[in-house]
């Protein structure tokens, strides 16, 4: 979603489709050229795609003033219970945000209602996303490693990815590089992950805004479900947990299992919950990891996305997790 307004801020880890509207009533702008239908917006409604009941996502035309905002918001209903605002926003030149609007009617009616109303550069859902497993493959999701393996490793397995030939070559990372974990959260006390805990350089403990992006004690991170600085909520997070794992669990230690990189950096963001984790949500999990990297120079070079929007979703079911039980999914 938000396809637009990610190109502008310059992300490319993740294509959400949306649409844009335009409309009928009269604005500040009343001589723009109308934008298609939102189309996409409406078509993932009817597939059952889950998303916050009495929510939508408004963008307005930049400039159009509170006067002129009001009857469009009264059209539907709808109150503004939050102006999404982000640095990454403002760097970009976005002045009024994406407005998260609560609304008494339903939600297609609501797209239907905006749809030609100049003034509105789109409007959908809060849309649901939740965590999908990078593969159903049976030797995969019993806790073997066959994916680190390849056609020239012992096993061999021309399906695999062929870090086990990288690591015989040593090639191992660095932890000068960086990789934002957008997920659950991850356990960074876990004994194969937290040599490769990314820590805020610009960030201390002391309740304070150190670095000026608009969290507080924000050192491993953010959790942007629950909106505070604690990445990992015990084993509800087994998935974030499994995705670090397969990325950066601490290789050649002799213990549990490796990760593609046994030398990497992995930023905390959380924004699935345990009901999956909305599209604002996810918004300010990206534009975090951007401002890191484009306001102090992070060696971010990319994020994790294993989560979609489904009609029905399902857990990656783990074992109880201790500081010592190896990292995978069962």
């Amino acid at each position: 979603m938000l396809k637009s307004v990610m190109n502008r801020l310059g992300m490319a880890t993740v294509v959400l489709a949306t649409g844009f509207l335009v409309s009928n009533c009269k604005s500040d702008l009343d001589m723009e050229t109308p934008a298609p239908a939102n189309t996409a917006a409406n078509a993932r409604l009817a597939t059952g795609e889950h998303y916050v009941p009495g929510e939508v996502l408004i963008q307005f035309t930049k400039g159009l003033s509170a006067v002129s905002r009001l009857p469009i918001l009264n059209l539907i209903s709808g109150t503004v219970a939050e102006t999404i605002l982000t640095k990454t926003m403002q760097d970009a030149g976005i002045t009024e945000g994406i407005l998260r609007v609560k609304t008494t009617k339903e939600i297609a009616q609501v797209l239907s209602l905006l749809n030609g109303v100049p003034g509105v550069e789109f409007v959908e859902p809060n849309f649901i996303y939740t965590h999908q497993a990078t593969s159903n493959d049976p030797l995969y999701t019993n806790g073997s490693l066959w994916g680190m393996y390849g056609s020239a490793t012992s096993p061999a397995n021309q399906f695999g990815s062929g870090a086990g030939t990288a690591w015989a070559n040593n090639k191992t990372g660095s932890s000068s590089v960086i990789v934002g974990i957008i997920d659950e959260g991850y356990m960074t006390t876990h004994a194969d992950l937290s040599a490769n805990v990314w820590v805020n350089p610009y960030e201390t403990v002391n309740g304070r805004d150190d670095d000026g992006n608009g969290y507080i004690d924000d050192v491993n991170g953010w959790d942007f479900a629950a909106n505070d600085a604690s990445v990992y909520d015990g084993t509800s997070d087994d998935h974030g947990t499994h995705v670090a794992g397969t990325i950066g669990a601490r290789g050649g230690n002799g213990a549990g299992v490796a990760g593609v990189c046994w030398n990497v950096k992995m930023i905390a963001l959380k924004f699935l919950g345990a009901d999956g984790g909305s599209t604002t949500a996810a918004i300010k999990a990206i534009d975090y990891l951007t401002d890191m990297k484009t306001r102090h120079g992070l060696n971010i070079v990319a994020s994790n996305n294993s989560w979609g929007a489904v009609a029905s979703r399902s857990r990656c079911k783990a074992p109880s997790a201790g500081p010592t039980t190896p990292v995978s999914c069962s």
